[in-house]
């Protein structure tokens, strides 16, 4: 009976190991590493600098450090001079775990979201894990602008964003932010000085501010200035252009 345990055992033991071994990844081995995400995002505000982290990991622990070189993707949309990637990024002895640190600068910055575009340097015996991209915008505090809400019932399906002049999204809340029966809503938003801008309302339900028995209204003002002035009297969504000039 001992002998049977004991023949058992042995099967299990090395069923389980091969059933591990057929869960690795393709392609994948002990000499693997990887960026902790493949998408990032942060400001740098204006005339500052920023330092990001990016966490790097490999599949194994060994005695001493390593290091493994990073490169900038000629994909990066980036403005020039506006960052800066070590060559390499080191595991240090004992550990699994590293830190990529990029310094970002707000030079050439200006409008839209830059794309840095980052991947580990291919090495023979190496497996390396999805590259990263490290998006970044200008961070504007030169002008605030006032957004004023005033909802029909159903605030709720009430939602907003104001896009640059590229396209990207600066400011925002999506429906679901506000409860329904709500008090006008105020919100403060700090925009870039002279810039094109486009204000976008949107209703989830498409009948826009208007529940039947109230119809809303929004505005938006700039030092006491009335930029974009809006009846709820829309559908899905309303566009509206102004400027911080």
């Amino acid at each position: 009976m001992k002998k049977l345990k004991l023949i058992l055992l042995t099967v299990l033991t090395v069923f389980a190991f091969t059933s591990c071994e057929e869960e690795m990844p393709a392609g994948q081995n002990a000499n693997y590493i990887t960026f902790a995400k493949t998408t990032y995002s942060t400001g740098v505000d204006v005339g500052g600098t920023k330092s990001f982290d990016i966490p790097v990991y490999t599949a194994n622990v060994v005695g001493t450090d390593r290091a493994f070189d990073i490169t900038v993707l000629p994909t990066s949309t980036a403005a020039a001079g506006s960052y800066t990637v070590p060559t390499s990024v080191t595991i240090p002895a004992g550990s699994n775990e590293g830190t990529l640190t990029v310094v970002l600068t707000d030079t050439n910055l200006g409008i839209g979201i830059n794309a840095l575009r980052l991947k580990f340097a291919d090495v023979e015996g190496l497996s390396i894990g999805a590259n990263t991209v490290l998006n970044y915008i200008q961070n504007c505090t030169e002008v605030t602008a006032s957004l004023i809400l005033n909802f029909d019932f159903y605030a709720s399906e009430t939602g907003w964003r104001i896009t640059d002049a590229l396209g990207g999204v600066v400011a925002s809340k999506a429906a679901g932010s506000y409860t329904d029966g709500a008090a006008p809503a105020t919100e403060t938003i700090k925009l870039c000085a002279g810039r094109n801008y486009t204000l976008i309302v949107t209703d989830a339900f498409g009948d826009g501010m208007n529940d039947g028995s109230k119809i809303g209204d929004y505005t938006l003002t700039i030092g006491g200035v009335v930029k974009v002035a809006g009846s709820g009297s829309f559908t899905a969504s309303r566009s509206t252009a102004f400027n911080t000039n």
